[in-house]
């Protein structure tokens, strides 16, 4: 990460202006003044910081450093990732799509079983919103689209999971009605069953 981008971070810069000159700012950092200052632009010329009555971090900065902290993350905990959410109704078209033929059988091939008619919807928690990201940066199992009566299905992205310990996968439709803090899992059994768990219910799930 940008050290500057950093120093601003830890200045408070996510959450107000931090008024310092760049004279100042290069002191801090053990840079020069010129230095700094070309930096300052540089960060503001990408969209990150924002200058106007002191310096502030866009939201397009926070994004970036979030990513960044998702790497680091990564890098020191291992390639496992575990997250939590809560089980809530979905849109009820999962029973209806899980049971076409063309995913059935794309599923069964790439992903190993036979998936239940259904899927598991769960949002996640608010702290880790942003392993949804870190997810689709995996490499994804394709299972490829079809046309069934002049009308055409598309990819979808899966990776194998655990639930709560049973076996799982999580898939992203290309496109999805849900908004991005719900991901679907899909199984070969009814997961609200196996689980005996309802809408509300806490799950981990684990990559």
């Amino acid at each position: 990460m940008d050290k500057v981008l950093f120093f601003l971070l830890e200045k408070g810069g996510n959450k107000k202006s931090v008024r310092m000159t760049t004279a100042e700012l290069g002191s801090e950092l053990g840079m020069s003044q010129q230095n700094a200052s070309r930096k300052l632009k540089l960060l503001a010329g990408a969209g990150l910081i924002e200058r106007e009555n002191g310096i502030r971090i866009t939201s397009a900065g926070m994004k970036k450093i979030k990513e960044h902290y998702a790497m680091l993350k990564k890098a020191i905990e291992g390639n496992r990732m575990r997250f939590k959410g809560s089980i809530v109704d979905g849109l009820r078209k999962g029973k209806y799509y899980l049971s076409l033929p063309g995913y059935k059988r794309g599923i069964r091939n790439r992903l190993g079983f036979e998936p239940y008619a259904g899927t598991l919807n769960v949002k996640l928690s608010k702290s880790d919103f942003m392993k949804r990201n870190e997810i689709l940066r995996e490499e994804p199992i394709l299972i490829k689209g079809f046309r069934m009566k002049n009308r055409s299905f598309g990819d979808l992205f899966a990776y194998h999971c655990r639930v709560d310990g049973k076996s799982a996968a999580i898939i992203f439709p290309l496109k999805s009605s849900h908004p991005q803090d719900i991901i679907e899992v899909i199984a070969e059994t009814n997961l609200r069953r196996t689980l005996s768990k309802g809408k509300g219910s806490s799950v981990v799930i684990e990559l």
